[in-house]
């Protein structure tokens, strides 16, 4: 692999890593939204490996 290469696969890795950054952070936005059911945030956030939310039950 020349450094070129290397420094094209360096970028796809971190623009593919900030993309996945934003979608935890829309996720835990959701998770945390106390509009929505409380069981399925807590199902969810367990399913892609997130804390359980900080909201209150109703």
């Amino acid at each position: 692999m020349t450094e070129q290469q290397a420094l094209a696969a360096l970028a796809a890795a971190e623009n593919e890593l900030q993309y996945l950054r934003g979608l935890i952070a829309l996720i835990a936005a959701w998770i945390n939204d106390p509009a929505n059911d409380p069981s399925v945030c807590r199902a969810l956030a367990q399913h892609v490996g997130l804390p359980e939310p900080r909201q209150e039950p109703p």
